[in-house]
């Protein structure tokens, strides 16, 4: 499927407009523009509301029952703060929580969470991984004690500990690097920029200790269908020039 023909396709079923706790389906989350140092401490997103509300209680046997998500971006980075029920062991148990990209807005293109949508990468304990051939790990780098399972490219993440708020920051700029296992005819082919255009679909998807996904930000829909935050870059606002006084 063509990029502008799933996304008419989204538009043509009606997107919820308003995500909140209870909503499920494609989530239209504000654009939010600021600039946000990610080093563990969220009081720089004082004063940016929720991108969506999630249920408390809900995990099912993951270490990580989600709270909320704030996303903003700024020219340089897209950034994420994710929001725990309680104090959730990043650190220890990091691999079992994963933020999804779905960048083509197809559900069928890359790997499916859940049937949820379709991933084009997605970043684990810091590290981005390609997922475009359809798979869930693809090594595009020999893997080392410093980038366990191949990952092309890495998030700033603070903090790795056990904690109430975990923080992201992903650079606008990144590529796809060289992915044997890829396939011809992507949209986003290797050397392409991760974000070809300035909206995507974001989901967030937690599992239990058996590696099995649980808990997802937004709420899957008990009736089956496709979920996730659609959220597009804001511009930086404009500069008003200031006057002298006399």
């Amino acid at each position: 499927m063509k990029r502008f023909c799933a996304l008419t396709a989204l538009l043509l079923l009606g997107m919820n407009l308003a995500p909140c706790q209870e909503e499920w389906g494609i989530l239209l989350a504000d654009p939010v523009y600021r600039i946000i140092s990610v080093d563990g401490d969220a009081s720089d997103w004082d004063g940016v509301n929720p991108a969506y509300i999630d249920t408390i209680g809900d995990q099912n046997g993951s270490p990580f029952d989600f709270a909320a998500v704030y996303i903003a971006n700024d020219e340089n980075n897209l950034y994420i703060r994710i929001s725990f029920a309680e104090i959730a062991p990043f650190g220890e148990w990091g691999w079992l929580m994963n933020v999804v990209f779905n960048t083509d807005l197809d559900a069928g293109t890359g790997y499916s969470f859940a049937g949820l949508t379709g991933s084009e990468f997605f970043i684990q304990s810091g590290g981005v991984f390609d997922q475009r051939s359809g798979q869930n790990f693809v090594d595009v780098v020999e893997q080392n004690a410093d980038n366990n399972w191949g990952a092309f490219a890495f998030a700033d993440t603070a903090p790795y500990e056990e904690t109430l708020d975990v923080e992201i920051a992903l650079a606008r700029d990144l590529t796809f690097s060289d992915d044997e296992n890829g396939l011809p005819g992507l949209l986003n082919p290797d050397d392409s920029p991760l974000f070809e255009y300035p909206d995507f679909i974001i989901l967030f998807e937690a599992e239990n200790t058996d590696y099995a996904a649980v808990e997802f930000m937004p709420n899957a829909n008990p009736a089956g269908g496709e979920s996730g935050l659609l959220y597009e870059f804001a511009d930086k606002p404009a500069q008003v020039p200031a006057w002298d006084l006399y």
